[in-house]
């Protein structure tokens, strides 16, 4: 049984939207004091997305009003995400997959798992909990995002 908050697949029409979306964004690569290692990851750009997108992304409890941050991550050949948690900032934080790909997204107590990054995939997890990223060869692509924030 899995010990996320939420673990769901959203459509592939959303997915494409939220593509569409970021494919016309210019950003500015703010990796360098962050746990992203070997990539490149945005600041916040919660603001690109239409709050009907937002909605179609995190569609329970309320998440896409309560929603205040995201970024968008993307591993070069050979990056990963050191072991980091979220629990000064927010309550929940989650992931969205952008694309399949290697790269295993772990989780330490109380989850204890391994995620394969799948394409539309969403994990939504107290912000507590220790995570980070195996290292990617595939040119992983995923969205990072806060709620509740303390």
């Amino acid at each position: 049984m899995s010990k996320f908050i939420k673990n769901y697949n959203i459509t592939n029409n959303t997915m494409e939207k939220i593509l569409d979306l970021l494919n016309k964004q210019s950003f500015t690569n703010e990796a360098h004091n962050t746990c992203t290692k070997n990539g490149y990851q945005t600041g916040n750009i919660i603001d690109i997305f239409p709050k009907d997108l937002l909605k179609e992304m995190l569609p329970d409890d309320d998440f896409h009003e309560r929603c205040f941050h995201i970024h968008y991550i993307e591993y070069l050949n050979g990056g990963y995400q050191k072991r980091h948690n979220h629990e000064n900032t927010e309550r929940y934080s989650f992931i969205i997959y952008l694309n399949d790909s290697d790269g295993f997204t772990y989780f330490e107590e109380p989850i204890d798992e391994k995620i394969t990054p799948e394409r539309g995939r969403v994990l939504i997890f107290r912000s507590d909990v220790n995570h980070g990223a195996e290292t990617s060869f595939k040119n992983k692509r995923v969205l990072v995002g806060a709620m509740d924030k303390l």
